[in-house]
């Protein structure tokens, strides 16, 4: 089972869930021909993961546990390295350590591990977000992608995880070294077992020195200065508009999320939404053969969007962002950060 060391099978698929883990009663998979992805509700045993490493049926986690998080990825869609190896070294930086794998498509993840109880994803998220920027990269997919979930029926997205033996042979889902331009580890187990974990203080370090929490609070304060909804007085925010004409290539849920939250802002009732939403799923093209956004997936994030007051229009958002125009009157302000 994947590198010949001194650990039974039973050890090494313990090592492997002790780092791959979140929700115990939901995972993911994929069909390996066609690239489908769907969910499967049962518990996380280890027979699911003996059969990852050994390539009959891949596993994905989610990683959102109510608000936290013991991963953190950040998903970069590009067969050049030179990116995600800057990010770790920006990660380095701030003294956090940073681990690269070659995903099964064309692209790279970078994985930051975190105690196994757990830190607050939405810290994560927003040191993450920040060393993003930094290296000039915000649309960069990160998970987990929502800062907590609270609905028993709600489970976040799921990550695939690495090491899954069908791909092992092609050099792909293994862990590769950022020092010496991306060449894989000869033995995957031995990685592994020297993995190092983040602590929660120096993640809480990162957000006071560079003032994080303020700035992300700054943005949400000048939005809901004016109590009246954009929606209400404009319509739908240009960058709306455009995601509901043309589609989108990532992040359909959080995508989605927002449209919702916005089709509420100016008045429409819940059922119309979904109508609108399950029209516009249609037009998306994800990227790396991703599945479209299914109808039951449409119906949650309405859901979500539909059961509390938000008016956030989730300009940090990656997706958001990737639609900004000038003629948002959020612009001027949003980009002279």
């Amino acid at each position: 089972m994947i590198d010949k060391i001194k650990l039974s099978n039973k050890e090494k698929i313990r090592l492997f869930l002790s780092l791959f883990h979140g929700l115990k009663t939901v995972y993911g998979t994929y069909c390996t021909k066609s690239g489908k992805h769907w969910q499967i509700k049962e518990k996380v045993t280890e027979r699911i993961i003996e059969n990852h490493l050994m390539g009959r049926q891949p596993y994905g986690f989610y990683p959102l546990v109510g608000s936290k998080t013991t991963v953190g990825i950040a998903d970069f869609d590009d067969l050049d390295p030179l990116l995600p190896i800057t990010f770790i070294k920006r990660a380095e930086h701030y003294g956090l350590f940073a681990y690269l794998e070659k995903s099964k498509s064309k692209g790279y993840h970078v994985w930051l591990f975190f105690p196994e109880n757990g830190i607050s994803a939405t810290n994560v998220r927003l040191v993450m977000k920040h060393i993003l920027d930094e290296i000039d990269s915000p649309n960069t997919e990160i998970f987990p992608k929502q800062d907590s979930i609270s609905n028993i029926n709600s489970y976040g997205n799921f990550i695939n995880a690495p090491l899954f033996g069908k791909l092992i042979s092609d050099k792909k889902t293994i862990f590769v070294n950022a020092d010496q331009w991306s060449k894989p580890y000869s033995n995957q187990w031995e990685f592994l077992k020297s993995i190092k974990r983040n602590s929660d203080k120096v993640i809480d370090s990162i957000i006071d020195i560079n003032n994080l929490r303020e700035k992300n609070q700054e943005i949400e304060n000048k939005i809901s200065k004016d109590t009246t909804p954009i929606g209400s007085r404009y319509g739908l925010p240009v960058c709306i508009q455009k995601i509901l004409c043309e589609g989108v290539v990532f992040d359909q849920r959080v995508a989605c999320f927002r449209i919702a939250v916005n089709l509420r802002l100016v008045g429409l009732p819940e059922e119309f939404a979904v109508v609108i939403l399950n029209s516009w799923r249609l037009k998306n093209r994800p990227s790396e053969n991703k599945r479209i956004i299914t109808p039951d997936e449409i119906k949650e994030q309405i859901r979500w969007a539909y059961s509390k007051d938000y008016r956030g229009y989730g300009c940090h958002e990656p997706i958001i962002k990737s639609f900004c125009n000038k003629k948002c009157r959020l612009y001027n302000f949003n980009n002279s950060k």
